[in-house]
């Protein structure tokens, strides 16, 4: 298929848009220190060195930490087969743990990590003939015009791995008809992880030759501990029953507003465990708030509730009086699910759209969350037939009572998370499918028989 270019109006939209940006970099980054380098990145200015693989380079763009969370096991079975990764992020978090998920690989010269390209040709073109990719994948959703159509002059196969298109996210891609439709024409496939998003891929114009529907890679994204996170959740479990059981749930991922609804639910949840006169009258929360430059205000926060807090980034020990633990610090989220009884996603009690459930569940968790779960919607559906979570109105008045209500019974009744453990084990398969499908691209390219 001949590449499709965007409309005019887009290229000189994106021309106009591109000084704007940077100084919005300039300000946004003006603190960080890697400011020099994101701004020469995203206008292709300078990058580092390009990995070294016998099978090529793969070009992946994970727009945040949640993205590439979910691409982390395809991304390392992609390293397996012989291939190289360049991995773009848009933000800061996707951009650090980038750094921190392939430490070993980036002094191997086997990943190579960068801010994303701005859709402006000339930073595409510097971009990409600095890499070379054989091949490029964008996790779940963020496509842009120029870019798709660079790669497709270049003959250079883009996929949609992952892929995801919520129906407000459809409406914004179909008032913009012509941008959307050179986008579907210049993919090479959608691997959509429902058939709700394909249908819409369909409706922008994508073929049935293109899409296809396979499960989403979130039920292997965590599906289990790294040995430094197993380690971490056992010292911590020996320090916090040191007094005896305490109760222990953990709130993650959580968003301005669900702090405090998790600190005020804590505190009714200890005055309700008290007036039944429960073993484990004296629970213990764990809270992740989901960026860092909010961990300050949050523990601000946890002080003016009267709360004992501990914080984990000043390596606070734990007492028998202590009331919460903030967990203050980057990728040890999967150790403090292992603590927990019940486990309680956050994005879900505030119109953000819900955090990775399969989590919790690939270790056995119960699992609480909230109605807006637009991110995670057919996770969400499947635990609930499974029995492993529980969901609340999150528009509701009283949902911390809701959520006091159903942490006491989970306490009550000891209920498990064992079913959900068991469906993320069932759908382990989605790896396999959607690596092969991205192999079977890759192939039918070098064969000179390409979509």
């Amino acid at each position: 298929m001949m590449p499709v270019a965007p409309p005019l109006y887009y290229k000189v939209a994106i021309s106009l848009l591109a000084p704007i940006y940077r100084m919005m970099v300039k300000k946004k980054s003006r603190h960080r220190p890697t400011l020099t380098r994101e701004l020469g990145e995203r206008f292709g200015e300078q990058y580092l060195p390009a990995p070294k693989a016998d099978k090529g380079v793969i070009w992946c763009h994970a727009v945040s930490l949640g993205e590439l969370n979910t691409a982390y096991p395809l991304l390392k079975k992609l390293l397996d087969a012989g291939f190289g990764l360049w991995i773009s992020s848009t933000t800061q978090t996707g951009f650090e743990r980038a750094s921190r998920l392939f430490v070993d690989e980036i002094e191997q010269s086997r990943v190579s990590h960068s801010f994303v390209p701005v859709d402006s040709p000339v930073a595409i073109q510097r971009f990409l003939a600095h890499v070379q990719p054989v091949m490029t994948l964008f996790i779940e959703t963020e496509l842009w015009a120029n870019t798709l159509y660079e790669l497709k002059k270049q003959h250079i196969p883009a996929l949609m791995v992952n892929a995801r298109l919520t129906d407000k996210s459809y409406q914004g891609y179909a008032k913009i008809t012509k941008v959307s439709r050179s986008m579907m024409a210049n993919l090479d496939k959608i691997i959509a992880q429902d058939s709700d998003s394909a249908k819409r891929f369909l409706a922008l114009g994508a073929n049935n030759a293109q899409v296809v529907v396979v499960d989403s890679l979130k039920w292997v994204s965590q599906s289990g501990l790294t040995p430094a996170n197993q380690q971490l959740a056992k010292t911590m479990a020996d320090v916090i029953h040191t007094a005896g059981r305490r109760a222990v749930w953990t709130m993650a991922s959580t968003h301005d507003g669900e702090e405090l609804l998790a600190l005020s639910a804590h505190r009714q949840l200890i005055d309700k465990l008290q007036s039944l006169s429960n073993q484990q009258a004296n629970p213990l929360l764990i809270l992740v708030p989901r960026h860092p430059e909010r961990f300050d205000a949050v523990y601000q926060l946890c002080c003016e509730m009267g709360l004992v807090t501990a914080r984990r980034s000043a390596n606070d020990v734990i007492t028998a009086e202590t009331q919460v633990y903030l967990a203050d610090t980057m990728g040890e989220l999967m150790a403090w699910y292992q603590l927990c009884d019940v486990a309680v996603v956050g994005g879900s009690f505030v119109p953000v759209g819900g955090h990775n459930p399969i989590e919790p569940a690939s270790l056995g968790k119960p699992i609480i969350m909230g109605s807006y779960d637009d991110n995670c919607h057919l996770l969400t559906k499947e635990l609930r037939k499974a029995g492993a979570l529980a969901q609340l109105d999150a528009t509701d008045a009283q949902v911390a009572d809701k959520l006091i209500e159903a942490l006491v019974q989970t306490y009550v009744y000891h209920w498990s998370g064992e079913q959900g453990e068991r469906l993320v084990k069932a759908k382990q398969s989605a790896l396999t499918h959607q690596f092969d499908e991205i192999m079977s691209v890759l192939h039918h390219t070098e064969d000179g028989h390409g979509l």
